[in-house]
């Protein structure tokens, strides 16, 4: 079973429990808390941060830190608002909160794309109009969560689209403490013998799901939106598991990196067509992805109408090249890729014989009309701290983007992909496509038996190359890698 690669580095990140969590705390030292433009400022002394857990002065802590790239930290350009936002949250000043949140992760894209995005904050009302639009062309009740940490506490402020917010309060749900549970949790998911990661997945679940549960199922919510806050950022949201079922069982998920980053222009359902490139052949390092011909051709030919491409035909040439003279609605690309730094510098995915640097998307050029759907079918697309996917989606101008967490098995991904895509033109969301594809194969609907894909509905059983192991996709490390960033439509 080959494995799209993932970085010792990171590896290295999620062992060390507390790292992440102290360039936020020193950073933040020494630097003034910013009064607000709409309420009077707050004199009021910060909760200390805890700069003493380890030296300063090139000891263990920064030496670990300039090896690792600290994957959980946050960037300097969002603590303002951040810090802001904690005051009003005190002051029970909801709306302002909410709108400092937005600033505060605004600012961190605009750090991480090195200025050139510009997303403005979306205010508390306006969010409800386009959660009621959203629940209006789904049948889906919908509420959008942001779980804010603070050092010694966490937030939850729930906005519904209509009527007021609703703020819960975890005070045992400290910075350090979250940061533990989310490293370990992202870790125990990996091993596919295990079911170590339930105690996380079950205690996040407590912090972050049970306090606000009563409020949604009064409501009838039935989609959850996430704006997600540092090392939540990386945790497969749709498997935390309420000691029952996992959330994926009761929601539609998706995430976006703030409101004012999402595209929410209507989904046009006409755009179906698909554009499908990979690499099944090993390139500049990387290890080969056999399954990679069955996933691309099973896309373009047995389950959405497109085209596809594999190895000499995945370069930057001939995807500039199809997508401007077909005009698809989804790009699929299945390769390598990594998005593991601090700013936009250096993230790639990996084509034929060259690496499409995400810089370089801007410059790509493919077209006026956003597409609805890109798909990177690969491992590293969504670790660290997640700014990637959202700078992506503005930047090479997709309504939405579906990517992985962690390394992702290579037979593994295709059996969801070519779910998601069977789903994808009937179902009421993008979000619905994806719950369903997940449900189907954590209740075993749909198999790798025989080494062939099986219980796809409409679609014959598929053979797997070089498939040398047994695989259980009941298991969550195989279904709950992948996040859907952006539009939700």
């Amino acid at each position: 079973m080959k494995m799209r690669s993932l970085s010792w580095k990171v590896l290295l990140v999620l062992l060390l429990s507390g790292i992440g969590a102290l360039d936020y705390h020193n950073s933040a030292l020494g630097q003034s808390t910013s009064s607000s433009s709409s309420s009077s400022s707050s004199n009021q002394s910060e909760q200390p941060y805890h700069d003493n857990i380890f030296p300063n002065g090139g000891g263990l802590r920064d030496r670990l830190l300039g090896v690792l790239g600290n994957q959980f930290s946050k960037v300097p350009a969002g603590l303002n608002s951040h810090r802001r936002a904690g005051d009003y949250f005190n002051r029970n000043q909801l709306e302002d909160a909410q709108y400092a949140i937005e600033q505060s992760y605004n600012d961190e894209h605009r750090y991480y794309s090195n200025g050139n995005l510009t997303p403005s904050p979306m205010s508390l009302s306006v969010a409800q109009i386009a959660l009621l639009r959203s629940e209006r062309i789904t049948d889906s009740a919908t509420a959008l969560v942001y779980p804010v940490i603070f050092p010694d506490r966490l937030e939850i402020l729930v906005i519904p689209s209509s009527g007021k917010p609703i703020h819960k309060v975890v005070t045992e749900a400290q910075e350090v403490e979250i940061l533990r549970e989310a490293q370990d949790f992202v870790s125990n998911i990996r091993d596919v013998s295990s079911t170590d990661y339930l105690d996380s997945a079950q205690t996040l679940y407590n912090w972050i799901i049970r306090p606000i549960d009563a409020d949604l199922q009064a409501a009838n919510i039935k989609t959850l939106v996430f704006v997600m806050d540092g090392p939540l950022r990386v945790i497969p949201i749709a498997a935390l598991h309420d000691g029952k079922d996992f959330l994926v069982q009761k929601y539609a998920i998706a995430t976006v990196p703030s409101m004012g980053m999402a595209n929410l222009k209507l989904r046009d359902r006409r755009r179906n067509s698909i554009l499908v490139m990979g690499l099944t052949d090993a390139m500049q390092g990387l290890s080969a992805l056999p399954s990679v011909e069955v996933e691309v051709n099973g896309i373009a030919t047995q389950v959405l109408q497109g085209d596809a491409f594999l190895n000499q035909g995945f370069t930057i040439e001939n995807l500039k090249t199809q997508q401007k003279k077909n005009n698809y609605g989804i790009v699929h690309l299945a390769s390598h890729a990594k998005f593991v730094s601090n700013t936009i510098n250096g993230a790639f995915i990996q084509m034929w014989n060259e690496r499409l640097y995400i810089d370089q998307l801007r410059s790509l050029n493919l077209g006026s009309e956003a597409i609805e759907m890109l798909t990177l079918s690969a491992c590293q697309t969504a670790v660290g701290k997640n700014l990637g996917l959202g700078g992506v989606a503005a930047q090479y101008g997709a309504k939405s983007v579906l990517a992985s967490l962690w390394v992702v098995s290579d037979a593994g991904t295709a059996p969801l992909m070519l779910s998601f895509y069977r789903n994808y033109p009937t179902a009421k969301s993008k979000a619905i496509a994806l719950q369903q594809t997940q449900v189907a194969l954590l209740t075993g609907t749909v198999r790798i038996e025989g080494q062939q894909i099986q219980g796809i509905p409409n679609l014959p059983a598929v053979p797997l190359k070089q498939l040398n192991q047994a695989i259980d996709l009941k298991h969550p490390y195989f279904w709950a890698s992948f996040i859907l960033v952006g539009n939700w439509l």
